[in-house]
């Protein structure tokens, strides 16, 4: 075998881990999400912050990268929030607060849409590039 395709083969096998825990993670999320209230979700999540860091692992960015890659391709299993949640979950710590955020706008049509994203003290981690008219109507600190 030729030394490129084995370091393909290698990469590959990095990357299907995360790849499979951000898919599993949003699966089970999107169900809770219609079994229980978001609040409760967001505690049991916090209790279960060991088992998604083994379910989800690598570095932050890869996790980021990988929820946002199979959240596109979930479809309606994977909304922004469930997206928003699962990094909450596995990115929030003590040392590095995360805050989980819900705005909303008025459509041209007179429609609401809302929209949900993760963010840290500097940037959006998941859910981005935000759209400046959206009002925050609801942000909270995930909870160390």
């Amino acid at each position: 075998m030729r030394p490129d395709r084995r370091r393909q083969i290698r990469a590959c096998a990095t990357y299907w881990p995360v790849l499979a825990g951000a898919t599993v993670t949003q699966i089970g999320v999107a169900l809770a999400l219609r079994l229980v209230t978001l609040s409760t979700l967001r505690r049991v999540g916090l209790r279960m912050r060991p088992l998604f860091k083994m379910v989800l692992p690598g570095t932050d960015a890869r996790v980021v990268w990988a929820i946002e890659a199979t959240g596109r391709r979930l479809g309606i299993a994977s909304t922004c929030l469930v997206r928003a949640l699962v990094g909450e979950i596995r990115l929030g710590s003590s040392e590095r607060p995360v805050y989980l955020v819900i705005g909303v706008k008025r459509s041209e049509s007179g429609g609401l849409f809302s929209h949900a994203w993760l963010r840290d003290r500097e940037r959006v981690l998941i859910g981005g590039p935000i759209d400046a008219s959206l009002t925050t109507i609801a942000q909270s600190e995930s909870a160390a």
